[in-house]
This record gives C-alpha cells, sequence and structure tokens, in this order.
C-alpha cells in the first residue's frame, strides 16, 4: 500500500493523545492491583487506543492463567515489561511476537533472569498464524542482587522494578553505566509509588543508580490518577507548526515524566514560536507557528525517540545541525538511524549518516519523492511532516505502521489540512 502526501501548511488544533509509556505501566501496575486486592472501584481507565497498547491489555489478561502464552505484537515495551512480571508469577510462560521484535536483544535481562531462578528457552521459528516465538521461559524468578549496564535498555530497568516488589525477599538492581532514557525509569517510579510500591534509590559510589526493593509487596491503587497526554507524538505536531503551518495542541503536562517533553526546549533554542497556557486542569495549551529554525546539535541518548522529528526538524533549519549518541536505534522497530537517512535522502535532504549520529545542513525545501517506512511507525509520521515543505508531492509506502502508536494519526494530519490519496 502506498499514500501520496501533497504538499500544504497545517493548521488548527489537535488534543494529545494518550500517552503510550505511561499507559502500559499503568495497565500492569492495575493488573497486580486487581491481583492482589488492591484496585479501586472505577479507577482509571486506559482505552485501546494503539497496537502496542492492544498488545499490553491482552498479555496482562493472560496473568488470570496457570500457563500464559503471551502474544506481545511488535511491542518491545510489552514483551519487557512482562518478562519479569510473568515470571514473578508462574512457573512457565510463553512469548511470541512479530515484525522485528523476535529478533530484538534480550540480553542483559535474560542473563540477570537466568541468574535468579528463570530458564531461557529461546524461540524455535514455530509459527502461528500470525506470531513468532520469542521464547519459553520456565522458573519462578526469585529475589536477590540484579546488575545491568544503564545504557542499553531501560526497559528491562523497568520490568523488574514491576516485577521485584512481588517476590519473596529483598532485591537490588545495581547500574554499572550511566542511565540512558532515565525519564522513562522515572515514570515507572512515579506509576509504582501511586500503587504503594517502595523503591529506594541511591548512587553507588562510581555514580551510578542503585535501585532497593523490599519484597512481598502490595500493590494498592490510590485515587485520582490521570494517564498523561504523549509528547512524543505531540512533537510531531509542534514541529509541523513551526516548519510550515500555526498548530495548537491540547492536554499535555510540563511535570511529565515523559522525558520527550524537551522537544518543547530543543524547538525553542532552534528558534521555534510558542506559546503555551497552562489550563486549569493542569495541563497546557501549546501553539506553535512556522518559523525560521536555526541548525543545533541534540545528544538524543535520553530521549531517542524524539530522533526522526528532530531529523525533519534539522533538514530545514539554516546552518548545521548534528545529532549524536543514537546508537540505539538499530535496535527499534526499524534500524531507525539508517532509516531517518534513508528517508530524508530520498526527499533530498542535505544529510550524513554515522552508526550513532547524523548531521545535517538545512535547506528552505526539500523536493520530494517516494519513501519507504521501513514497517516504523516514527518513520511514517515524519516523512508525512517532511511533506509540509516539500515541492512534489510524498509518496509513503506501508503506510499503515502508524497504527503501532497512533493509528488516527492520517485522520488528524487530514484535519489540520493535509492532502492524502490512498
Amino acid at each position: 500500500m502506498e499514500i501520496k502526501i501533497t504538499p500544504r501548511k497545517l493548521t488548527g488544533t489537535i488534543e494529545a493523545m494518550p500517552s503510550k509509556s505511561h499507559a502500559h505501566r499503568l495497565l500492569i501496575a492495575r493488573k497486580l492491583s486487581e491481583l492482589q486486592g488492591g484496585a479501586l472501584e472505577g479507577g482509571i481507565d486506559i482505552p485501546a487506543f494503539s497496537d502496542d497498547i492492544e498488545a499490553t491489555m491482552a498479555c496482562i489478561g493472560q496473568l488470570d492463567k496457570n500457563t500464559p502464552y503471551l502474544e506481545c505484537r511488535e511491542s518491545g515495551s510489552t514483551l519487557r515489561f512482562m518478562l519479569p512480571v510473568v515470571m514473578a508469577l508462574k512457573d512457565h510462560a510463553t512469548f511470541l511476537g512479530t515484525g522485528r521484535l523476535p529478533d530484538r536483544p534480550l540480553s542483559p535481562l535474560k542473563e540477570e533472569m537466568e541468574r535468579h531462578g528463570c530458564h531461557f528457552r529461546m524461540g524455535t521459528n514455530k509459527n502461528t498464524d500470525r506470531f513468532k516465538e520469542i521464547c519459553e521461559v520456565s522458573g519462578r524468578l526469585v529475589s536477590g542482587d540484579y546488575v545491568l549496564a544503564g545504557n542499553v535498555s531501560s526497559q528491562f530497568i523497568t520490568g523488574l522494578l514491576f516485577a521485584l516488589p512481588l517476590v519473596n525477599g529483598d532485591s537490588s538492581i545495581t547500574l554499572t553505566t550511566e542511565l540512558e532514557s532515565a525519564g522513562y525509569v522515572n515514570m515507572t517510579l512515579d506509576v509504582l509509588k501511586s500503587f504503594n510500591i517502595e523503591v529506594q534509590v541511591s548512587q553507588t559510589e562510581a555514580g551510578f543508580f542503585r535501585y532497593e526493593i523490599p519484597g512481598n509487596q502490595v500493590y494498592k491503587e490510590k485515587p485520582g490518577i490521570a494517564l498523561d497526554g504523549d509528547w512524543s507524538n505531540a512533537a510531531f505536531w509542534l514541529a509541523a507548526g513551526s516548519l510550515s503551518g500555526d498548530i495548537t495542541v491540547t492536554g499535555l503536562r510540563l511535570e511529565s515524566c515523559q522525558w520527550d517533553k524537551e522537544i518543547l526546549s530543543i524547538l525553542a533554542d532552534m528558534g521555534a514560536d510558542l506559546d503555551i497556557q497552562p489550563q486549569v486542569d493542569g495541563t497546557v495549551t501549546i501553539r506553535s507557528k512556522a518559523s525560521i529554525l536555526k541548525g543545533m546539535d541534540v545528544d538524543v541518548a535520553q530521549m531517542p525517540d524524539l530522533t526522526p522529528i528532530l531529523a525533519v526538524l534539522m533538514s530545514f533549519a539554516e546552518g548545521t545541525s548534528m545529532i549524536t549518541h543514537a546508537e540505539r536505534l538499530q535496535f527499534k522497530e526499524s534500524n531507525r538511524l539508517k532509516a531517518i537517512y534513508s528517508v530524508l535522502y530520498n526527499l533530498d535532504a542535505d544529510i550524513s549518516y554515522g552508526g550513532d549520529w547524523l548531521s545535517f545542513t538545512g535547506k528552505a525545501f526539500l523536493e520530494g519523492g517516494r519513501v519507504d517506512s521501513y514497517g516504523d511507525h516514527r518513520i511514517a509520521m515524519s516523512a508525512a511532516i517532511a511533506s509540509c515543505l516539500c515541492r512534489e508531492p510524498v509518496y509513503i509506502s506501508n503506510p499503515i505502521a502508524v497504527t503501532k502508536s497512533y493509528p488516527d494519526f492520517y485522520k488528524d494530519f487530514d484535519l489540520l489540512g493535509g492532502v492524502i490519496e490512498y
């Protein structure tokens, strides 16, 4: 399937969709509180708003079974969060996935779980109609001292933080490097606190984080928990407004633990025309208007998901720009750094690519052309936003990749004045 987008300025107002990262965590915590009798009657309601969230909803439902069979689709968060959680509660489980997920790394989480009571039998390439087996795991997760690098995946840390309060005995997680994507771990800690789970955070002599987790804790939902608006997806509209248009985004919280809210600071530093208005419900309304942007360098170690839309911004920003510390993007739904380079190069951007970086010399306009989403939701959305300042139409193959995180993306694009032909 291919779509054709005719270049247009985008204008209007969009309400931020719910945060996928926050929703994953709340769903898991609430299910654990249900299993332990601590869920509130009429507590927080989380809609099924993307493929990844549907995957987590299906997987937490498997916790009601003696031998869970977890179809994680292509959701890395679902797999990496649920692996420790399930094995803290069950003696045997099977995990399956689609797309690139079965090939994405599970080390060093796998090895740490094996050191603490679990046995992995990795996938045998056995397939169902849609899913490929990732692994079968047996043996109950036990307490102890866990050691992880902080620069591989914050999702491994989150999975253990959810699981270890459930086991007998106290545990710790000690990081051996600086923590990347720290905002996501902070979000996990915030959710755990909202469910009365205690975690003590300190630093080692080397200056790295250590988490101490008492065992035998009970998840108990507190009243008043609210689901965040999604800064990762809002970034696409804020960028579109600053490039060519006038877009207002509602429903975001400046106090969110989502590190991707840094898109505001980056846009401001690039010279974007932003107007931020506080609302009575604790959210803000952000208006982003067409601006002449200036190039800058951005280290994305703490916010890798912003990389695709930052690359679009830098393709049009005056002067030179650079994205650094993006090596982990090779393990996303695509080799995301390479995919970004391919898409923008094919649209005529002045872009260079290295193993963990991208560099740009900005242009006022790109030419347009045909690109592939590589089955990656953020690549597809970035190509659509780039079309706003292209001279000719942009054709995107495999555009439905957006359903992974934002099924209504093209509907909202159309509402803002975009012109899409299927």
